[in-house]
C-alpha cells in the first residue's frame, strides 16, 4: 500500500517561502556592511592618512555609499528580524498574565505593529513622489533608489509578521514564545550534546 504524500498548504508555501527570501536577503545584508565598512576605512585612509602625505586621495563618495548602503541593511535587516521576533520588546507582561490574556495582547501587539509597517509604507510613498526628480550631491543617485528602502522594508515586515504568526500556529505552539531565540535554542542544543558525556563519566567514576 503506498503512502500518500500530502503536498503542502498554501499557509506553509507562503512561510518557506518567506524564509528563503530572508535567506538570500541575509546574505545581501551581509555583503551591504561589508561594503560599507570598507567604504568608511577608505574614507579614513583619505582623511586622516594620506592628507599627511604627499599623496593626495579625494574620495568624497565614500559617505554617500555608507549612508545609502546603512539605510538600506537598516530597513531590510528590520524586515528579516520580524521573521523571528527579534525586533525590541517587553515580554515580562505578556509571559506573566494567565495564558488567555497573555496570547490575546501578543495577538493585538503583533496587529498593532502591522498598522505601522502599513503606515510606514503608505509614508515611504510619499518620498518616492518626492524624490523622483532628486539626486544625491556627489554620486547623483535618483533618491528614489534611496526612499525605496522604507517602502521595501514596510512590506517585508508585514509579510515577515505574517509568517511568523502563521508559522506558530502550523507547528501548534503558543503564540507568546514565537519569537525565536536562537542562542537559548543553541544552548539547549549543546547542554543535551555534553549530557550523556557527563552522565557517562559520572557512571564510569562511580564504578571505579
Amino acid at each position: 500500500m503506498q503512502k500518500v504524500q500530502h503536498s503542502p498548504s498554501s499557509t506553509a508555501r507562503f512561510v518557506q517561502g518567506m524564509d528563503r527570501v530572508n535567506a538570500g536577503l541575509t546574505t545581501v545584508c551581509g555583503l551591504a556592511l561589508a561594503l560599507m565598512v570598507l567604504s568608511v576605512f577608505i574614507g579614513v585612509l583619505a582623511r586622516f592618512v594620506f592628507s599627511h602625505t604627499s599623496l593626495r586621495v579625494s574620495v568624497p563618495w565614500t559617505e554617500e555609499v555608507s549612508r545609502y548602503l546603512m539605510i538600506w541593511t537598516v530597513f531590510l535587516g528590520a524586515g528579516i528580524a520580524c521573521r523571528q521576533g527579534k525586533l525590541i520588546g517587553v515580554e515580562f507582561v505578556v509571559s506573566t498574565l494567565p495564558a488567555p490574556i497573555g496570547r490575546a495582547l501578543k495577538y493585538l501587539s503583533f496587529l498593532l505593529a502591522g498598522g505601522f509597517y502599513v503606515l510606514l509604507c503608505v509614508i515611504g510613498l510619499q518620498w518616492l513622489e518626492f524624490g523622483q526628480s532628486q539626486t544625491s550631491p556627489v554620486l547623483e543617485v535618483p533618491m528614489v533608489v534611496i526612499n525605496l528602502a522604507m517602502v521595501v522594508g514596510g512590506v517585508l515586515m508585514v509579510l515577515n509578521t505574517a509568517a511568523l504568526v502563521l508559522a506558530t500556529r502550523l507547528a501548534d505552539r503558543d503564540i507568546r514564545s514565537a519569537a525565536e531565540d536562537d542562542e537559548l535554542e543553541s544552548a539547549m542544543q549543546q547542554m543535551a550534546r555534553t549530557r550523556p558525556l557527563a552522565d557517562s563519566q559520572l557512571n564510569s567514576n562511580r564504578t571505579v
